[in-house]
């Protein structure tokens, strides 16, 4: 599994966990802080290297029978931001 790969799982994880234990959470900055920090987000991000927005687009498509539609479209949108990306970012 490649670091981008193990990114975008744990973020449809992250995803999952607060649709369905901390439902109604307006505010998930800090508990995303908190998991990234114990899931090892900075060394995959560093191993990650230079990403596109393609490439997490695709990731997202081939991934997409692993969880919830919504948890999926979550943490595509999240782990975008997290990698600074955006649809410049071509």
């Amino acid at each position: 599994m490649t670091p981008l790969e193990r990114l975008f799982r744990l973020e449809v994880e992250f995803h999952r966990r607060l649709r369905t234990l901390a439902p109604g959470t307006a505010d998930a900055r800090a508990l995303h802080t908190s998991y990234a920090l114990q899931a090892g987000y900075e060394s995959l991000i560093r191993a990650a290297g230079g990403v596109s927005v393609q490439e997490v687009e695709r990731l997202h498509a081939r991934l997409a029978t692993v969880g919830d539609p919504r948890d999926l479209l979550a943490a595509c949108d999240s782990l975008k931001q997290v990698l600074g990306l955006s649809q410049s970012d071509s």
